[in-house]
């Protein structure tokens, strides 16, 4: 039996984790190049309407700033969308101090994925390593040392659901 191991976490800004070198594990998936259900998106989560967006930072405004509230997780949640809700409508009822972490927290939008394939004696069979993986985006990761196993890879993505969670499929 080999059992598989996953981690993954937030990393530096996009700006930063670009200047790093990237792992030769990491590579983006072509379009049309799977045959299996990592084609499959899962059905969207519904928009966030101005409306909604405006009650959050209302509620947010008033709650602390690191704290994984309803209101900020859900901000975290639409990322894109926050991002450009923000630019076209503003920060509203939020403070400097509150609107700073909203932007920092938007801006940790890479992670690094890091999978081990372990036998059944605890022995592992193969490593796969990549920084600078964008949210919710599509890749494929390579193993190596995988020897007589082979050729492996997997595909898949990480999204992040809120303050200090990532939601990951492979």
């Amino acid at each position: 039996m080999i059992a598989l191991v996953l981690a993954s976490c937030l990393a530096l800004p996009a700006v930063q984790a670009q200047a790093a070198h990237e792992s030769p594990a990491q590579a983006p998936v072509p379009s049309g190049g799977c045959a299996s259900s990592c084609t499959m998106d899962a059905a969207p989560a519904p928009p966030l309407t101005r409306d909604e967006f405006e009650g959050l930072l209302e509620t947010w405004s008033t709650q602390a700033l690191d704290e994984p509230t309803l209101a900020l997780e859900t901000l975290l949640f639409h990322g894109p969308e926050t991002r450009a809700w923000l630019h076209a409508v503003g920060t509203g009822p939020l403070d400097a101090a509150h609107a700073a972490f909203l932007d920092r927290e938007l801006d940790r939008d890479t992670v690094v994925v890091e999978m081990k394939m372990l036998d059944d004696r605890g022995r592992e069979r193969g490593h796969a390593l990549a920084s600078g993986v964008g949210l919710a985006t599509k890749q494929h990761l390579t193993f190596t040392g995988t020897g007589s196993l082979g050729h492996l890879e997997s595909g898949g993505k990480v999204k992040r659901v809120g303050l200090d969670h990532l939601w990951s499929r492979w």
